[in-house]
């Protein structure tokens, strides 16, 4: 990792700067590394243990190159840390090279961002977050950071934090939403699966737990309808799904089975079934109701119920 400095700070970098620098790589690669892999870059519970392999990062030394300063790091071969899930076969379409570390995703990363690419799939909402973050560390001591010696790799400075907080800025916030699909594919190792809407277009998600995971096996290659929250590009299309909870979708309305288009601003309220009404419950009840126009009450209400189901074995 080269550091573009000042000619005072020649391997005598002052230890607030160097500390406060270094506190930001290794939640870069991992949120690098889990959005190459998993599709998100953040996710709740403990890790599991191919991520924490992979992104043990390890200081090993450091140099100095003219004015600035190199720092040795070393890290894991993807495809060491991660042997089980390179047995398996069609990922994601960003799966690494195996050959390739943390710091190659993060580098994939930089370069999006640099480029102001608002349709990528190597960054989300929270990832960009992590770059803007960094604006407090660039000045008159560390003017850049480059995640490699050789070549000509991007620079994250300045430039580029304020280029990752304008993209995060413009990316379209979450919403709540429910999807009607076919299970056409599920990896328990990194809790996707996805779905086949009706146009025959794929939308991918992540289960927000491994455990959650195994819920849908009796789903495979049936209908269902995916309770979740949608999140977007900085384009406005969707990136994926983060979902809540799965049921069966069988009759679902045609409604559902659509890419849920961003929405910035709350619709007007109109008049829609409620949970109590006509006697049903769950997915049924909102199979007459526009997607998401729910209050969030009634969502999380819808599923508490579909995660017990799936609890109970319903």
């Amino acid at each position: 990792m080269r550091l573009q400095t000042g000619p005072d700070y020649r391997q005598r970098l002052p230890l607030d700067v160097c500390g406060r620098m270094l506190a930001y790589i290794p939640p870069l690669v991992a949120g690098s590394l889990r959005m190459a892999i998993e599709g998100a870059s953040a996710a709740r519970g403990r890790p599991p243990a191919w991520f924490q392999r992979a992104s043990d990062i390890r200081f090993t030394g450091y140099d100095k190159h003219g004015d600035d300063t190199l720092i040795a790091l070393e890290i894991p071969k993807i495809g060491d840390a991660a042997e089980e899930l390179y047995r398996q076969i069609g990922l994601w379409e960003t799966r690494p090279n195996p050959d390739d570390t943390g710091f190659e995703m993060l580098r994939h990363v930089v370069d999006e961002v640099a480029a102001e690419n608002d349709e990528s799939s190597f960054y989300d909402r929270q990832l960009l977050n992590r770059f803007a973050k960094m604006r407090t560390v660039f000045g008159s001591g560390i003017r850049a950071i480059q995640f490699a010696d050789a070549g000509n790799p991007t620079a994250v400075n300045q430039r580029l934090a304020e280029t990752a907080a304008r993209l995060g800025t413009i990316t379209p916030p979450t919403r709540q939403v429910r999807v009607a699909g076919v299970l056409d594919m599920i990896r328990h190792s990194t809790r996707s699966f996805s779905i086949r809407i009706e146009s025959g277009e794929e939308i991918s998600g992540v289960m927000e737990s491994t455990e959650s995971v195994g819920s849908l096996v009796g789903y495979f290659g049936k209908p269902v309808v995916v309770l979740g929250r949608a999140v977007y590009r900085p384009s406005g299309r969707l990136l994926r799904i983060d979902a809540m909870g799965l049921q069966d979708g069988t009759g679902a309305a045609s409604v559902f089975s659509k890419v849920p288009p961003a929405q910035t601003v709350r619709p007007p309220a109109v008049s829609r079934m409620k949970l109590s009404e006509a006697g049903k419950r769950g997915v049924p009840a909102f199979f007459d109701t526009w997607p998401g126009d729910e209050t969030d009450a009634e969502f999380e209400a819808l599923v508490r119920e579909v995660r017990c189901g799936i609890g109970s074995g319903r």
